[in-house]
């Protein structure tokens, strides 16, 4: 059986500048130009399973609806791109929840895309900051899947930098996969520590089950250690942050760093998506 699956850091909606728009609906409607985007690409590459980190939702809404318990607000990124997904016909369903505040209007939060049944899902923080409206209280999310009558754990995670916690919180993760003894799972997100890092080697010598995880990106692609998923900013240089970490029974087939073109003017986010096909037996 192959599945592919995609992570990629959404930038909570900074890729427009919401203050020069007179309301937000016109803020979304113009920001649907890159969630066309990104859904294009789930539906013509058939995609799994997508981890999304920082996917906002305005905090000044009222609820419209409930996953698992979780108040979704209209303007939720998970919630508009499944809706444009279901427009070009894929059908997913999704997960969503909060994890701390951004930039001052924001609710902002992971979420899962997946293309089969969702059965179970789950969030809880990491990180030893669990107050939302500090930025390093970091929210973890998993969700239980069906695919041909087994259940996969696919986590979204986006761990603070290294000298904020990027080690305890790996090592909670890492726990709490153990403790649920599924050994059918998928982790991936924004790692905010970079592949010529110290902090990288934590990763390389993680083991789960008594067994080594595999960096799909690094499987696939020895020779390209280090291509770019974070394109830089004024005060970091870019960097391969993301990674899809896999158990040593899986098979990765191609790896891949997507969403690199821009848009006319816009790009998808300061990251880039990364996709990974791989194979179980």
């Amino acid at each position: 059986m192959k599945i592919k699956v995609l992570t990629l850091n959404l930038h909570t909606y900074q890729e427009l500048d919401i203050s020069k728009f007179e309301t937000s609906q016109a803020f979304l409607d113009a920001y649907r130009i890159i969630q066309k985007h990104i859904a294009k690409f789930i539906v013509q590459n058939d995609v799994d399973f997508v981890t999304f980190q920082e996917a906002g939702q305005l905090q000044g809404e009222n609820g419209c609806e409930k996953k698992f318990g979780i108040g979704i607000k209209p303007s939720n990124y998970l919630r508009l791109l499944n809706n444009i997904l279901s427009e070009y016909g894929g059908k997913y369903e999704y997960v969503w929840d909060f994890s701390h505040y951004g930039f001052n209007i924001w609710e902002e939060g992971l979420g899962i895309l997946s293309k089969h049944r969702i059965v179970e899902f789950e969030s809880r923080y990491v990180s030893k900051e669990t107050d939302p409206k500090v930025f390093r209280s970091r929210k973890i999310i998993r969700t239980g899947v069906e695919v041909d009558n087994k259940i996969f754990d696919v986590y979204s995670v986006h761990f603070n930098w290294p000298e904020l916690g990027f080690r305890e919180e790996l090592e909670n993760v890492l726990k709490w996969i153990e403790k649920r003894g599924n050994e059918n799972f998928i982790v991936a997100g924004d790692f905010n520590v970079a592949s010529d890092s110290h902090e990288y080697g934590l990763i390389k010598d993680a083991r789960v089950f008594d067994k080594p995880l595999i960096d799909a990106w690094i499987n696939t692609n020895p020779s390209k250690p280090s291509e770019p998923t974070f394109s830089g900013d004024s005060s970091e240089p870019p960097s391969r942050i993301d990674y899809i970490l896999l158990p040593h029974s899986f098979k990765p087939l191609r790896s891949e760093v997507v969403f690199k073109e821009r848009i006319g003017e816009l790009r998808v986010s300061d990251h880039f998506g990364l996709l990974c096909e791989f194979e179980i037996d």
